[in-house]
């Protein structure tokens, strides 16, 4: 390869790379106060209440926000707040219907993880590719359904804007599994790793033998619980000794 073209090459990825945004939130790092005027969700969520005071600021990107927010949490949830401490840092408060105001430091872990994913696909400082680990963390299964809605939603949108967004979980759940729409099942994949090799492996789920037609009476997320996909990756490590 030419080295013109391999540094042009190489620009790319670097660039493609420098977009990706990582995000495992801690919501001990959620509850802490921030500066006003940061934008930037961290990698553990931290700068949550300033980033939500950012996006309050554009009635658009606020009622989609407070939609969101109304359909994932038990709160009746109509405004939010941010009140100013002594040092001049804002936390963040939700106002329910009845005026109760909850801050970040009383919500619960369910709560600020559905916040820093709002927060992430609709900051201002948002980027074209997420990487989220293991989202289902301390979420209620009964909401999983709705998380899975608002990334599929939030990601078909995008594409209808000038900055269209791509999303990667990893999960170990059935249940998200579950909630994934047939439409996305081709962009599912497994990770694994054979007996006896060091090296992990990824392939497509509807690529596994047989997957297609198994997957016309189950979800994938019934292929991972009753064990289907483990049996499977044992399967291609027996074919690929018997060559």
């Amino acid at each position: 390869m030419h080295e013109p073209l391999a540094r042009y090459l190489s620009q790319i990825a670097l660039n493609a790379l420098s977009d990706v945004r990582f995000f495992e939130f801690s919501p001990d790092a959620m509850r802490q106060p921030s500066i006003s005027g940061q934008t930037m969700l961290g990698d553990r969520g931290e700068n949550l209440s300033s980033v939500m005071q950012d996006i309050c600021r554009d009635p658009e990107r606020k009622a989609i926000l407070l939609s969101w927010l109304q359909e994932l949490t038990p709160m009746d949830a109509k405004d939010f707040d941010f009140p100013s401490d002594f040092t001049g840092k804002i936390l963040l408060h939700l106002v329910e219907e009845n005026g109760h105001k909850t801050s970040a430091f009383s919500a619960s872990d369910g709560t600020l993880r559905f916040l820093g994913i709002l927060a992430a696909l609709l900051s201002e400082n948002s980027s074209n590719f997420y990487f989220f680990e293991e989202p289902e963390n301390g979420i209620h299964p009964t909401r999983l359904s709705l998380l899975m809605q608002l990334l599929e939603q939030e990601v078909a949108r995008s594409q209808k804007t000038d900055s269209p967004k791509q999303v990667l979980l990893t999960t170990h759940s059935p249940l998200l599994l579950h909630y994934l729409s047939p439409d996305n099942w081709d962009s599912a994949s497994l990770i694994y790793r054979l007996p006896k090799h060091t090296e992990s492996r990824i392939t497509p789920i509807l690529n596994l033998p047989d997957a297609e037609r198994i997957t016309k009476d189950k979800t994938l997320g019934r292929l991972l619980e009753s064990g289907w996909l483990e049996d499977t990756t044992y399967f291609l490590a027996d074919e690929e000794e018997s060559q």
